[in-house]
């Protein structure tokens, strides 16, 4: 079940801008609301769980599918595309690293990240 890689987090990241609430499927950038989608949800729930350092690719998507699909490389990027310019409003940022993966940078005013 997907809720299990949720449950495994700390319940809350809070850097004062950008708030993750884990289990409740709950993403806000600076007061506001985002709407995401579930693979959109897992893949911030992660990134967030590592800010400012790489997740490779395949974590991400087994994060996704828990292993039960092969890795796609296109799909992972149109879904990470999406998240972009959700996020593009705000000042965060999903970095790439080519054959890697992908790291969340929060606002630069916004470095001291939380978790409760």
């Amino acid at each position: 079940m997907v809720g299990q890689h949720i449950l495994n987090t700390v319940d809350v990241y809070d850097d004062g801008f950008l708030l993750v609430e884990h289990k409740n499927y709950y993403v806000e950038c600076g007061n506001k609301p985002l709407k995401l989608g579930r693979a959109e949800f897992l893949i911030v729930s992660l990134l967030v769980q590592k800010v400012e350092r790489f997740v490779s690719a395949e974590a991400i998507w087994n994060h996704l599918w828990e292993g039960g699909k092969p890795l796609n490389f296109e799909s992972l990027k149109v879904m990470i595309c999406r998240l972009r310019r959700k996020f593009a409003p705000f000042g965060v940022r999903i970095e790439p690293m080519t054959n890697f993966g992908y790291k969340l940078v929060p606002p630069k005013e916004n470095k001291t990240s939380k978790f409760r």
